[in-house]
C-alpha cells in the first residue's frame, strides 16, 4: 500500500490546485476585479475618483490589521475550518454589498468579513499549504500556488466584466457570492488536507529530509510544546524584512497599476473590453513567469530574482510615464505582471527556507501586514494623483522612484551579514 502511494501522482498537487482555485476566486473579485468598480461607484454615488478606488484600500486596510492572526490561524487550526470560514466570511461580504445602497454598510463589510475572508483565503493560505505539503520541489510548487493570484485576472474577471455589462454591478456581486461559496465550500470538503502526514504520506519522496515532526502536528497545526513565535523575533530579523520590503513594495504598486489600468485605459480613448484587456494581460505574463521563477527558485539565489523583479517594474513605469499607445502600454502592463511573477515565489520561498514551515504563517502574516500597506498607500496616490492632476503620468513617476527607493534599501539590509535568524 505504501508503494502505490509513492506511484499515484502525489496527493500534494490535488491539495494545491484547491488552495489555489480558492485564492484565484478571492483574488478575482478583489485586487483584479476593484478596477471594473470604479467607474459604475463614482456614477451611481457621485464619488470622487480617489474614493472611488477606495473598495480595494478598504478591504486592505482591514487585512493589514487581521493578518497577523489569519497567519496564526492558519498555523493552529485546521486547514479546512480555516478556508472554510473564510469562504462563508468572504461571500457574506460580496453579498451585503451586492444589496446594501448604504456606502457605510459597504465600507464595513470590506473591512471586517471580507478582509477575514480574503486573509484566510488569499495568497497567504496558498503559501502556507504549499510550504507545508512541498519540501524538494519547494519553489516550483510556490510558483505554481502563486499563478493562483493571476488567476483571477486571467478567469474571473472577463465573466465579472460580461456580467457587469449585462446585469449591472450589483447582481454581478450577489451571482459572485453564490458561486464563490458553493465551489470553495466544495473544495475544503472533498480534497483539502493539513499536511501529508494527515494523508498518510509523510514517508513520500516528496517529503525525504524534511522534519515534519518538528513542525507541523499531526493535525497540521503547529505543535503545542513548540516555542511560540513572536512578533518580534519577526520584527529583529533581517531574513524577513528584505524580502518583505520588495514583495510588499512590488505587489502594492502592481495593485495601483491594475486598480488604474481600466480608467486609464477609457482615458485615452481605448474600449472597455480593450482595457480591462490590460489586466488580463497583467495577470497571463505573471502568471508564467511565477512558474518559471518558481522553477529558478530551486536552482538559484532567491534574492537575484527578487531584485531582478524590482528592476522589471522600474523598465514598466518609465515605459507608462511616456506611453499613449495601446501596444506600448500592453508591453508596459505585462513587463510588470513579469515583475510581480518574479517576486511572488522566490519571495515566499526565501522565508519559507529561512523560517522553516512551522513559523511560516505567522511571519508571512506580518510580510502581508507590508503588502496591504504598500497597496492601501499606492492605490490610494494613484486616485489622489488622479484627481489633482486629471492624468496618471504623475502617478508612474512617484511610483517609479518609490520602487528605486526601497529597492536600494532592502539590498542594503539584505547585504548586512547574519541575514539568516
Amino acid at each position: 500500500m505504501s508503494e502505490a502511494k509513492h506511484t499515484l501522482p502525489y496527493y500534494g498537487w490535488f491539495v494545491l490546485a484547491a488552495a489555489a482555485v480558492s485564492e484565484m476566486l478571492a483574488q478575482g473579485a478583489t485586487s483584479y476585479g476593484a478596477g471594473l468598480f470604479v467607474l459604475p461607484l463614482q456614477a451611481e454615488f457621485g464619488l470622487s475618483r480617489a474614493d472611488a478606488s477606495s473598495s480595494v484600500i478598504i478591504l486592505f486596510v482591514g487585512t493589514l490589521f487581521l493578518s497577523p492572526a489569519a497567519g496564526r490561524i492558519l498555523d493552529r487550526a485546521p486547514i479546512r475550518l480555516a478556508v472554510g470560514v473564510g469562504a462563508v466570511c468572504f461571500s457574506l461580504a460580496l453579498a451585503m454589498i451586492g444589496w446594501s445602497a448604504s456606502l457605510w454598510i459597504m465600507v464595513l463589510a470590506l473591512l471586517v468579513p471580507a478582509a477575514m475572508g480574503f486573509s484566510l483565503l488569499g495568497p497567504m493560505m496558498t503559501a502556507t499549504i504549499t510550504s507545508r505539503w512541498f519540501f524538494r520541489r519547494r519553489g516550483l510548487a510556490l510558483g505554481i500556488a502563486a499563478v493562483a493570484t493571476s488567476g483571477g485576472g486571467i478567469l474571473v474577471v472577463p465573466f465579472l466584466s460580461r456580467a457587469i455589462e449585462l446585469y449591472g454591478w450589483r447582481h454581478a456581486l450577489l451571482a459572485e457570492a453564490g458561486v464563490f461559496l458553493a465551489v470553495i465550500l466544495g473544495l475544503v470538503l472533498l480534497i483539502l488536507r493539513d499536511n501529508p502526514s494527515s494523508a498518510g504520506l509523510g514517508e513520500h519522496p516528496e517529503n525525504k529530509g524534511k522534519n515534519e515532526g518538528a513542525s507541523v502536528a499531526e493535525d497540521g497545526r503547529a505543535q503545542i510544546g513548540q516555542q511560540a513565535w513572536r512578533w518580534q523575533q519577526t520584527l529583529g530579523s533581517r531574513a524577513f524584512w528584505a524580502p518583505s520590503l520588495l514583495i510588499a513594495t512590488i505587489s502594492g504598486l502592481c495593485q495601483a497599476l491594475v486598480v488604474s489600468a481600466p480608467a486609464y485605459g477609457q482615458q485615452l480613448g481605448f474600449t472597455l473590453a480593450a482595457s480591462a484587456f490590460l489586466i488580463s494581460a497583467f495577470s497571463i505574463a505573471a502568471a508564467l513567469t511565477k512558474i518559471a521563477a518558481g522553477v529558478m527558485s530551486d536552482f538559484s539565489d532567491k534574492r537575484v530574482l527578487i531584485f531582478v523583479s524590482a528592476m522589471l517594474l522600474m523598465v514598466s513605469l518609465a515605459i507608462l510615464c511616456l506611453a499613449t499607445g495601446y501596444g506600448t502600454v500592453l508591453a508596459a502592463i505585462s513587463i510588470a505582471g513579469v515583475a510581480l511573477g518574479g517576486v511572488l515565489p522566490a519571495s515566499n520561498a526565501l522565508i519559507a527556507e529561512r523560517f522553516g514551515a512551522a513559523r511560516f504563517g505567522s511571519v508571512i502574516g506580518w510580510t502581508y501586514v507590508l503588502i496591504y500597506g504598500s497597496v492601501i498607500l499606492a492605490v490610494r496616490f494613484a486616485g489622489w494623483s488622479f484627481d489633482r492632476t486629471g492624468g496618471y503620468h504623475a502617478t508612474f513617476v512617484g511610483l517609479l522612484f518609490t520602487t528605486l527607493a526601497i529597492s536600494v534599501l532592502a539590498l542594503l539590509i539584505d547585504l548586512r551579514p547574519d541575514s539568516k535568524p
